[in-house]
């Protein structure tokens, strides 16, 4: 009966021990991280909504360190400030991160790697 005593005590533990917490906990986890306010990721069909693309490869086409043909865009993300979105060239590799404000006036274009500013709005 000694033996028994244990892996019953384990047993009931288990069996008390709510598990809905746990659930309840991963829930709330998941909720914080899909809705932080200070970055939301733009659908594409908001995107297009909006006529961002538009607006973005007018940016683009300012800044002389981008070649628009050899650059891939990452989805666009509103923030507080505006919007933001990197640019990676698909050659060397070097990523670019743009941000805009809300009226899509150039903030800045950093390289991501050293943080050096590649064009002053």
């Amino acid at each position: 009966m000694k033996n028994y005593i244990l892996p019953l005590l384990l047993f009931s533990i288990y069996l008390v021990y709510p598990i809905t917490t746990i659930e309840n906990h991963r829930f709330l986890i998941r909720i914080d991280q899909n809705q932080n306010p200070k970055d939301r990721k733009l659908s594409v069909e908001e995107v297009k909504q909006r006529g961002i693309d538009l607006m973005v490869n007018n940016i683009l086409e300012n800044i002389d360190e981008i070649d628009i043909r050899k650059m891939a865009r990452s989805a666009i993300f509103e923030t507080s400030y505006g919007f933001r979105w990197k640019m990676v060239n698909l050659h060397t590799g070097k990523k670019i991160i743009i941000k805009v404000n809300k009226d899509f006036k150039l903030i800045s274009a950093r390289d991501s790697k050293n943080n050096s500013k590649i064009m002053e709005p």
